[in-house]
């Protein structure tokens, strides 16, 4: 699991000082950080950390790959094989090398790094059906969709026990995320407690 959250791309400057109190739920990490408690969604941070880092590799036409020794050979339905033709310029522009292989199959060859270590053929029915729905969206719009499935399939999951440093390295990428605080569907990543509304809880304030 370190890898896939600690790679090369997204490692952060130290931010601020925070402790790490420990993860609840195998969900939710708990930070104390500046007189206040964090509770910190590791799905939600790690997909928003992954669409930043992919978006902007597409952006830049720079998206890492993983090449495999033995592609990735599988069948598709006929109107997937319609969208893999009518999209594979896309395809490849979000970082799959893949072609027809016989009459409706399709060889992959390569992937997006961060995407490699997943079902390959699921992932790849998700790009051509972000792709090919939605027929009245602008082809910028369906890239950032398309990008968004792509680091959803890869993030780490709810129910997942995470070491500390694991916790660390997610928690240092999403502190130096600047004014983001949701994942791209739109969940909160972060939501805070000061001591102040814990302690009146208590009543320890009146």
């Amino acid at each position: 699991t370190q890898e896939k959250i600690a790679t090369k791309e997204e490692k952060a400057e130290e931010p601020a000082p925070y402790k790490i109190c420990g993860q609840i739920f195998n969900t939710y990490i708990i930070v104390e950080r500046d007189g206040e408690m964090l509770l910190v969604d590791q799905h939600a941070a790690h997909e928003r950390l992954r669409y930043e880092k992919l978006l902007r590799e597409y952006e830049e036409r720079k998206i890492t790959q993983q090449t495999f020794l033995m592609p990735h050979i599988f069948d598709l339905a006929a109107s997937e094989f319609a969208s893999f033709t009518e999209y594979k310029k896309e395809i490849s522009d979000l970082g799959f090398e893949a072609d027809a292989f016989g009459e409706r199959s399709v060889r992959i060859s390569a992937v997006p790094q961060d995407a490699a270590d997943g079902d390959i053929q699921s992932l790849f029915l998700e790009v051509l059906k972000s792709l090919s729905q939605n027929k009245k969206s602008n082809m910028t719009e369906k890239m950032r969709s398309t990008i968004y499935q792509i680091s959803c399939k890869g993030a780490i999951k709810a129910n997942m026990k995470l070491s500390e440093p694991e916790m660390k390295t997610l928690l240092n990428n999403v502190f130096a995320l600047s004014g983001i605080n949701t994942c791209p569907h739109g969940r909160p990543i972060t939501i805070s407690f000061t001591k102040y509304f814990i302690e009146k809880q208590f009543k320890r304030i009146v």
